[in-house]
């Protein structure tokens, strides 16, 4: 076997003269099991060698300070954003920074066999401060993987440079014994000189409008629950065709990263998940051409809570919205006793216009129409990713007793884009007995989100009971839900993806129609009101309940 020579050239930088008994100057790197003690010597050279070993040899374990270990620079950022992560010029050596407990390791690789080693105190102040050498640095974190550190240089102007996490070299694992991943994505395309080479020099704002797109595609691919699916669905060439397409023109100045953004999140919301959305003008130029405005079928269309009797058998409870105002949980109270009292054997929930908000409030009257127990199985998964978990962190911390906490514990450990059961439900669970002879769902086409969660309950949990009535298929959220938002850089776009996606989105996509179909197509003109009003259409459904 051929020995491996490592020739490790070590500085103390800052401690000079340190002694057994000076604590704060050993080294624990490792912070799980390694506390090297530096003993004074007369074979100084000896000691530096050591030190170098423990400190290179720090273990890729979980850390008590989210910085701690093995950064490599990719480069400098030639525009000093410290928020981006693109237009990095390359370094003429591997520079690496090894953080630990006490201390930092500047590490640099001129050659295979060489590392050139410097020691320097580092006070970790915050997750995004640090001092080293004097010198206080910023970190921003880009994701998990990636951050930028910003100094001053000697006339006070920033300079910021990009690091990746990974391990040291191969030559120097090798030799020391230890085994660690190298850097996990591909970042070439995030090189200034490779963006010139791939596609010719551009003027600042292709640049800035390409960072924006390739920004908005990286955040898709990486974090929407429904990509991965879709991508083994069958419609991998479909999508990787629109994304060149629309990076040729943009690359060219044909259109805007507004239009580019627009058309590509809009490929997403119309043929799969109306979940995902931005707020580019021309994806809502896309979007009103796509959807269907009732204001211009129904005269006067703005629902109103609606709880009252239809006729002696039948009640009547409208929702225009779950989201707790309009109507409130104490409206909702009060219309659940005065139904129970009407003495009602027929029920109608009118959900059109309804834009989503809490299942608990759209599911309280569905489940008086429901008959059985669970006749299918249900499961929700999130999709762990660094934009993702930092939302998800979110929920924790307004909600500490929730069952989120379980989903964060799991999502810390599990490897970006991997899924995460979310939620599930049992075939055979949750037994119900219907209160009503008959009940009816009433949907269009702006039934959304949680307004569209009792037509799922009701086909998973009603054998006889309870129908679906409407002329469009619901606005096509249900599928998926908990949403993240992400603005885009360069720009004031804000793109809208579903964090978790239901099992049944794998059947459900490839049809590319979203949203759910009336069991029952109303054969009648639109009303001429949809307000506060018993309509022509309920009417119409408590008649045709009763057959």
């Amino acid at each position: 076997m051929k020995q491996i020579i490592l020739t490790i050239l070590f500085t103390l930088a800052t401690f000079e003269g340190y002694s057994q008994n000076n604590k704060q100057y050993r080294i624990n790197l490792d912070s799980v099991t390694i506390m090297l003690s530096c003993k004074q010597s007369a074979n100084r050279d000896s000691d530096n060698i050591q030190i170098a070993m423990n400190v290179l040899k720090m273990k890729q374990t979980e850390k008590p300070h989210r910085l701690y270990g093995t950064w490599k620079m990719r480069g400098k950022q030639l525009t000093n954003t410290a928020t981006s992560q693109y237009w990095v010029g390359r370094m003429g050596m591997d520079t690496y920074q090894v953080f630990g407990d006490n201390g930092a390791v500047m590490a640099v690789v001129p050659t295979p066999n060489i590392v050139q080693c410097q020691y320097t105190a580092c006070s970790y102040l915050s997750e995004n401060v640090i001092e080293t050498d004097d010198m206080i640095c910023m970190i921003t974190w880009i994701d998990d993987e990636t951050i930028s550190v910003t100094t001053l240089d000697n006339d006070g102007h920033p300079f910021v440079t990009i690091w990746d996490r990974c391990g040291l070299p191969n030559s120097v694992q090798k030799a020391l014994g230890i085994k660690a991943p190298g850097i996990k994505k591909d970042i070439s395309k995030y090189f200034m000189d490779e963006f010139v080479k791939r596609y010719g020099a551009k003027p600042d704002s292709i640049r800035q409008a390409y960072e924006t797109f390739d920004f908005a595609i990286d955040v898709n691919e990486r974090s929407n629950a429904i990509f991965p699916i879709l991508m083994r669905c069958g419609f991998e060439n479909e999508y990787n065709s629109l994304k060149d397409s629309l990076l040729s023109q943009l690359l060219q100045g044909n259109i805007s990263a507004d239009e580019a953004v627009g058309r590509y999140i809009f490929w997403f919301h119309k043929n799969f998940d109306r979940h995902t959305g931005c707020s580019s003008d021309f994806f809502w130029k896309l979007r009103s051409e796509e959807m269907i405005d009732y204001n211009n079928l129904i005269p006067q269309y703005s629902p109103q809570p609606v709880g009252c009797k239809v006729d002696d058998e039948t009640y009547l409870l409208r929702l225009p919205s779950c989201r707790g105002e309009n109507p409130s949980w104490n409206w909702m109270s009060e219309k659940e006793k005065e139904f129970k009292q009407s003495g009602c054997k027929y029920l109608i929930l009118d959900l059109r216009g309804n834009t989503g908000g809490g299942d608990a409030i759209s599911l309280l009257f569905t489940r008086f129409m429901c008959d059985c127990s669970a006749m299918n199985d249900e499961q929700d998964y999130f999709r762990v990713s660094y934009e993702n978990n930092k939302e998800l962190k979110k929920y924790c911390n307004n909600d500490p007793n929730n069952f989120h906490n379980r989903v964060m514990s799991e999502a810390v450990l599990a490897e970006d884009g991997s899924y995460l059961k979310w939620s599930s439900t049992s075939k055979g669970q949750n037994q119900h007995t219907p209160l009503v002879r008959k009940g009816a769902i009433i949907i269009d086409n702006n039934s959304a989100s949680a307004a569209e969660a009792p037509v799922r309950y009701v086909r998973n949990y009603s054998k006889k009971h309870a129908k679906v009535y409407g002329r469009e298929n619901t606005m096509g959220c249900e599928e998926t839900g908990n949403c993240n938002e992400i603005r885009l850089p360069n720009s004031q776009i804000y793109m809208r993806f579903p964090m978790t996606v239901e099992s049944t989105f794998e059947k459900w996509c490839k049809k590319k129609t979203p949203g759910y179909a009336p069991d029952i197509t109303i054969p009648l003109p639109y009303p001429e009101q949809l307000t506060d009003n018993i309509d022509s259409w309920v009417l119409w459904v408590a008649k045709d309940l009763k057959k």
